[in-house]
């Protein structure tokens, strides 16, 4: 019969405490082992993981990946990631990557990406960079049903066979967003404080960008296939506010043929026109110019007379872009 130091026999009290004591230590050593195994298992299994995201065609790597977040989370941390596709001839390698799920949630994955990320592709070379990027994705087995992205202090440096000049752009904050919608896809996009070295003195205050993709809620499903033409955007909202009084809106369908030309009618929204007339005039003189001209016409143009800008029809044809009746010129193919 157990007895305390003096020969008493322990109380029951005791004897339960000796017992959860016991309990409790065997579930820390089972929990431990378990945690271990488990993080032992995604290292294994990540090549073959990052392999299922990409697909066939491509190739993704974690350099030096570990699993770390002991006790009660698992995260997978790379010194690089890496992607690399042979037949798009397109590379991109970022920075540190840092993640973490919750043991309770293991589909709920939020990162921590380390800047540069540098993307080569034919007649193009890019680099971002930021001061902090960080993303929220929920996992599923098909792939990822809604994911988030937010940065602050962005920088771009684009250089391209299309560009007259390299083009560098920076922007305080941005937020990205999508989710899948049923079959569609939905996507959103916002920018803050935004500066450019192809335009001098052109900034942003505010970028908003809100759209759905019929039928392309695969583009979030593993692995990842581009989207493929034909296909058509719903814009919901287009939006540059360049200060207090001067933004341009537009909305309305978009599609892309099998051309690759693009087609829509759109609704565009103007304050401070003139404004725009003059960034205009930065951009290309002649449709400057061809506005001015036309400025009598442009407001007759009007659907929404008394609210507080321009509201007018443009339209897209074949990659042809007119105001009303007021051609403005062609868009490259997609």
């Amino acid at each position: 019969m157990p007895s305390t130091a003096s020969g008493q026999p322990a109380s029951p009290s005791s004897r339960k405490f000796g017992w959860l004591a016991a309990a409790i230590v065997a579930g820390c050593v089972f929990w431990t082992v378990g945690w271990f195994l488990v993080a032992a298992k995604i290292e294994e299994r990540l090549p073959e993981t990052l392999a299922g995201i990409v697909g066939a065609n491509a190739k993704a790597g974690c350099e030096n990946a570990e699993v770390r977040g002991y006790p009660f989370r698992f995260g997978v941390f790379c010194q690089t990631l890496s992607y690399a596709n042979a037949d798009d001839r397109v590379t991109a390698i970022s920075g540190e990557l840092r993640s973490a799920a919750q043991f309770y949630r293991p589909g709920h994955i939020v990162a921590e990406i380390d800047g540069p990320l540098a993307i080569t592709a034919p007649g193009l070379d890019a680099r971002l960079d930021w001061r902090t990027l960080q993303t929220s994705v929920q996992a599923t087995a098909d792939g990822v049903s809604r994911g988030s992205l937010d940065g602050r202090t962005v920088s771009f440096d684009i250089d391209g066979a299309g560009l007259p000049q390299r083009l560098a752009m920076q922007a305080g904050k941005i937020n990205a967003h999508g989710r899948q919608n049923g079959p569609d896809l939905d996507i959103a996009l916002y920018g803050e404080d935004f500066q450019n070295s192809l335009v001098a003195g052109l900034t942003a205050k505010a970028f908003t960008l809100e759209a759905t993709l019929p039928g392309q809620a695969g583009l979030l499903d593993a692995p990842y296939t581009a989207i493929t033409i034909p296909f058509e955007t719903r814009l919901h909202r287009l939006a540059i506010e360049l200060d207090e009084t001067s933004s341009l809106e537009i909305s309305g369908p978009v599609q892309v043929g099998v051309d690759r030309r693009i087609s829509g009618t759109l609704k565009v929204t103007l304050r401070n026109p003139q404004r725009i007339i003059e960034i205009a005039a930065t951009l290309d003189p002649d449709i400057a110019k061809l506005i001015n001209r036309f400025a009598p016409l442009i407001a007759t143009l009007d659907t929404s007379p008394g609210e507080d800008g321009f509201t007018l029809p443009l339209t897209i044809q074949n990659s042809r872009v007119s105001l009303g009746m007021i051609p403005l010129g062609q868009l490259p193919d997609f």
